[in-house]
This record gives C-alpha cells, structure tokens and sequence, in this order.
C-alpha cells in the first residue's frame, strides 16, 4: 500500500529471493538442474545482499520441490544439492575475503547481526506483537482476514501444495518477531508471499460458483476491500493532487562545496549531507576541540548561521 519504506539493501534482499524462489517454483516443476544452478546462485545474490535472513529460500525452495509427486526423490535431492552448492559458490569468496582483508570489521559485522535479537539498537526496540499489528497497514485492513482464511482453508485442503506458501509468510515473522530489534523492512522477505494469499483470496470470494449464496455479497465485500483499502492507503500517502512545497532550499555554497566540508548550525543537516557534497552537517556546533581536530585533518568548517569557514 506504500504506508512504509524500505533500505535499498532490504530490497535488493527482497527482489533476490523473489527470483530465487520463483526459479524454484520452475525447478520443482520438472526437477530441471538449470532452474536448480539459477536457484542456488539468485540465493547466494539475496545472501550478499543482506546475511542470514536470505536462508528463507532454502526451506520454501525444498518445500516447492518435495511438494511434486511427479519429480523423483533422488532428482529433488539432487536438485536441492546444486542449489546450496551454487549458492556457496557465490556467496564463500566475498565472505572469506571480508574475513580476512577486514576481520575487526567483519566481526563487528557479524556480532551485530544477533545483538539485534538481544539488545534495542538505535532505539528501535518494539515488542513482539509490532510485525504483526503493522500486517494491515502495510497490506490492507482486511489482510488478517485473508491469512486466516489462507491457515484454515487451502492450506488444510492441499497442505503438500501450499506449504512453501505459509513458510514464506510465516517463518520471517516469526524469527523476526523474537528479536528485540524491529524495523519494518526486516520482514519485507516474506511481502511477496502475502500479496499471493492475497490474491487467492480476492479470486476466491470473487467467485460465485464456490461460496454458499448467503456468503456471495459479505464475500464480494471483502475482496473489494482488499483492493480498495490499500489503494486508498497509497493515495493518501503520495497525495498526488497535493501540492507539496519543499520545506527547505539547498544553498548554493553548500551544493558547490567540497566533499571535505563540515557544516554546523545547519537547520536540515540530514537533506544537506542528502543533497551535498559535504563530508558531514550537524544541526548545532561542533564539540569543544572538535574545530581544531577537524582542521588539522584537513576539512572546511563552513557556519551556516554566520556563513563564516
């Protein structure tokens, strides 16, 4: 619906494991090893991208592939072999080289990554209930109904079908929802899956011939409403009839200014260092003996009060 942003890394994450999982809806297909080798290495592109959260492939892919009768058991396994293996293929260099050419920086990396399962970063502690009272904004008010139905519809009826479908949307939320840390794109992984079971569900009530007839209009409803209201979610965030005037002016000293200036006293210091050249703005002035610190090492101190270097 576009109530929220994402970090361009957590999209990449999120376009890598959408590929990798729809070559491995095309691997399970047949048990074709190509669509394997495309698995293994979009998996090990969605890894680099973003760490552990890509392991979500692994176990939907397996489920997509044990989910077809029609594919032999040792061609699944060997299917599932060549998808770790190219993924390794793909994500051991960088990761041994990291170690190695950088190993304070890549232990810090490393050590980060579960303290954000054990300690509130950057203020960001929520509790373990916030990805899943933020599931009707980001998709739509009705979206908990959907995934209800999902849990107690289809996927009682055709569990081997449709159990890829649920790990995908529930194993993120449920991880991520352990972790004292909580951002909304940690959980966009699991975004594509919601949107399918939301479409089930849209053609489902939509369709006459398989409802009760005293379900046809509460059921038609339902499936306007998951159209409707994440539209109007979209609408009142882009307010595309609104005309918005910028809230700031970039100077222009600071758009010619070097990449080693710093600026303090600046009233946007966040739009400056996102639309400048400088090195860093601050909102207030700089610590004492920072000026002179800063200097030696060779930056311009420009004041946006007095406009003074």
């Amino acid at each position: 619906s576009g109530r929220t942003s994402n970090d361009h890394p957590d999209t990449f994450l999120l376009v890598f494991v959408l590929a990798a999982l729809f070559a491995a809806a095309r691997m399970a297909r047949s048990g074709s090893l190509r669509w394997a080798v495309a698995c293994g290495v979009l998996s090990g592109l969605a890894f680099l991208s973003k760490s552990w959260p890509a392991l979500v492939i692994v176990p939907v892919a397996a489920l997509f592939l044990f989910g077809r009768a029609e594919v032999i058991k040792g061609r699944k396994l060997k299917c599932i072999g060549v998808l770790v293996v190219m993924a390794l293929l793909v994500t051991l260099p960088w990761n041994i080289y990291a170690a190695t050419a950088f190993a304070q920086e890549a232990t810090i990396a490393s050590t980060a990554h579960w303290r954000h399962f054990t300690a509130d970063i950057e203020e960001h502690g929520r509790p373990w209930t916030y990805y899943w009272t933020q599931l009707p904004m980001i998709h739509g008010e009705l979206t908990p109904i959907a995934l209800i139905w999902f849990m107690l519809v289809p996927f009682r009826k055709a569990l081997r079908e449709h159990a890829a479908l649920l790990v995908w949307w529930l194993l993120p939320y449920l991880v991520f929802s352990f972790a004292v840390t909580k951002m909304p794109g940690y959980t966009a992984i699991a975004a594509p899956a919601t949107c399918i079971i939301i479409g089930m569900a849209i053609e489902h009530w939509s369709s006459a011939s398989v409802l009760p007839k005293v379900l046809h209009v509460p059921a038609l409803i339902c499936a306007a409403g998951l159209v409707l209201l994440p539209l109007r979610s979209s609408v009142d965030r882009t307010r595309p009839w609104t005309r918005i005037e910028v809230p700031y002016v970039v100077p222009t000293e600071l758009m010619q200014a070097s990449s080693r200036t710093i600026s303090i006293n600046c009233p946007h210091p966040i739009e400056m260092m996102f639309h400048t050249p400088v090195a860093a703005a601050y909102m207030g002035p700089l610590a004492p003996g920072e000026t002179e610190r800063l200097s030696a090492l060779g930056y311009v101190i420009l004041d946006r009060q007095g406009w003074n270097k």
